[in-house]
């Protein structure tokens, strides 16, 4: 029980020393914050206030001063007064011991005196900038005017740089003498913050004006001076061809007033500051100019050329009408003897149509050039054209000429081919006559005559009244492959004819030991001697030999390789 009654009493005492702490606290802030009131009292705005309505203010500026000085004398009057209130009330809550409600009190005006000095704070701003507008004004307004001057003498002494845009200038030069005017005369009224917004739209005018200049000046230096200068000088260069009787597929004199029309027209636009409809009409103008000195060059180039190459063209024209010839009569000499291709004769009736339009195209072009109606660009890729025909021309019957020889060629060739052929057919036929065989396989015999009859088709053709080497040179290939092969089956049966001979003789030693043996040896002899089947003989002997004694028919073949 005690005990609870220390500890009660020791809450009470630290609840009392909290209490009185908090007192201390609060009064140390409300000194604090009457220190602060005495500070803010003293920031009065009355001599600012003096001596702007001494600056007979009006207008926008007096609008303002007005708005400024009615916040002014709310915070003064009505806000001030209501923190002091505030203080005194805080500070006797404190000292009746009402700490909690006397610390509620001290933030809320912490909050207030914020505020109440931020409001002054935007007040003596906005007095301060009218104070000094008057004066930022006159240095502005001076610096402005000594722009304007520069920039209107530049205008009016470099006029014949900006042509047509010369009135547009000066109009807007004249917008911003009223509006320096103007400004004196805001100024002069007291109107200081109407007075600077016609020097800000001053200076906005008087850069636009600078900005303009430098686009006027290239876009008129190509129209005053470029322009007619590149015109004039083709106008001059089109009156001496047009005089030498020059053609052109253009009107030229149309296209040149064209351009003038359109040069024309950038200077109207120039004049309304239709910068990007000049800029435009300008880049046109230059390719319309470009074209036409192209179109000039081209001519003058062309019969340049010409005149070179006209000898040089029909040389080489005569030239291949003469090859050409050359070549017919080949071919009609070729043709009482061989039969051409088609191929070949098509193309050669195809130069021939190519030479004769060729022919009468360059006589048109060379009357053209006689007769002074002539353009000569257009000749001159005629003549390139020429060229290039007469080059295929040459080129394709050059390789037919090759071909002609190689027919030719071909012909010794296959009649040389043809006599080995005989001869080595009638060499195959004594390999079967020495064999002395009493017959020969159907099938080595059929082949045999199938190359025989090869032979003499060949023999025939090249005797023909017209040879056909195409097709000869096709058969001799055939041939040659053919007799290879009966080659191949000569050398195999001849092998075989030597190995029965020498397989059925061995076997003889066994002819009576076995009859199973002896029947298929004269079931063998029967194949060699009476069918002429000398593979199926050496088949049958050389499986019946290896059952009675292995190895002896390799042993045999031995000696037939050897």
């Amino acid at each position: 029980m005690f005990v609870i009654i220390i500890g009660i009493i020791v809450i009470i005492l630290f609840a009392l020393w909290y209490m009185w702490f908090l007192q201390k606290r609060n009064a140390g802030t409300l000194n604090s914050y009457k220190d602060r009131a005495d500070e803010l009292k003293k920031a009065q705005l009355d001599d600012k206030i003096e001596k702007l309505e001494k600056m007979n203010l009006s207008g926008a500026s007096d609008d303002r001063f007005n708005q400024l000085k009615v916040e002014y004398h709310k915070q003064t009057d009505d806000i001030f007064s209501d923190i002091l209130t505030h203080i005194r009330a805080a500070e006797y809550k404190n000292t009746e011991f009402k700490v909690f409600g006397s610390s509620k009190d001290l933030k809320k005006l912490n909050t207030e005196m914020n505020d109440f000095e931020k409001k002054i704070g935007e007040v003596s701003q906005g007095f301060e900038e009218l104070l000094v507008s008057n004066e930022l004004n006159a240095t502005h307004s001076e610096e402005l005017q000594r722009q304007y001057q520069t920039l209107r003498k530049q205008v009016l002494t470099q006029s014949f740089s900006y042509g047509p845009a010369t009135d547009k200038l000066e109009n807007e030069l004249t917008e911003i003498a009223n509006l320096l005017d103007k400004e004196k005369q805001l100024t002069t009224k007291g109107d200081h913050i109407e007075a600077s917004q016609c020097l800000d739209d001053v200076k906005l005018k008087l850069g636009l004006i600078i900005d303009q200049i430098k686009i006027i000046e290239p876009l008129y230096h190509d129209i005053n001076e470029v322009f007619p200068g590149q015109i004039d000088e083709i106008k001059f260069v089109y009156q001496k061809l047009d005089k030498q009787h020059f053609q052109f597929t253009d009107d030229i004199v149309q296209l040149i007033d064209d351009v003038q029309r359109e040069v024309d027209e950038s200077n109207q636009k120039l004049g309304e500051l239709n910068f990007d409809a000049v800029n435009t009409n300008n880049e046109d103008i230059k390719q319309r100019i470009d074209d036409l000195y192209e179109t000039l060059t081209l001519e003058i180039d062309g019969k340049r050329d010409v005149l070179k190459d006209q000898r040089p063209v029909l040389d080489y024209l005569n030239h291949a009408v003469f090859q050409h010839n050359r070549l017919d009569n080949r071919i009609q000499k070729l043709q009482e003897t061989y039969i051409l291709t088609d191929k070949t004769l098509d193309t050669f009736k195809t130069n021939f149509d190519t030479l004769n339009d060729i022919r009468r195209e360059y006589d048109a072009d060379v009357q053209r050039i006689a007769d002074k109606k002539v353009i000569f660009s257009q000749v001159k890729a005629d003549f390139k054209e020429i060229v290039k025909k007469l080059d295929e021309i040459e080129t394709n019957e050059k390789t037919m000429n090759d071909d002609l020889n190689q027919m030719l060629s071909s012909e010794q060739i296959a009649r040389n081919s043809v006599e080995e052929y005989a001869k080595n057919l009638e060499i195959q036929k004594k390999i079967m006559e020495q064999l002395r065989l009493n017959g020969l396989p159907d099938d080595y015999l059929d082949y045999f005559y199938m190359v025989y009859d090869e032979i003499n088709k060949l023999y025939d053709e090249l005797a023909a009244e017209k040879i056909n080497m195409e097709d000869i040179s096709k058969q001799v290939i055939v041939t040659q492959e053919d007799l290879d092969n009966l080659v191949e089956k000569t050398t195999k049966l001849k092998y075989n004819v030597e190995l029965a001979e020498k397989l059925l003789q061995y076997a003889n030693r066994y002819a009576n030991k076995n009859p199973e043996f002896t029947e298929q040896l004269d079931h063998a002899r029967s194949l060699f001697d009476d069918d002429y089947n000398y593979n199926e003989s050496v088949d049958m002997i050389s499986k019946a030999l290896e059952a009675v004694e292995a190895g002896s028919v390799d042993r045999i073949k031995e000696t037939i390789n050897a």
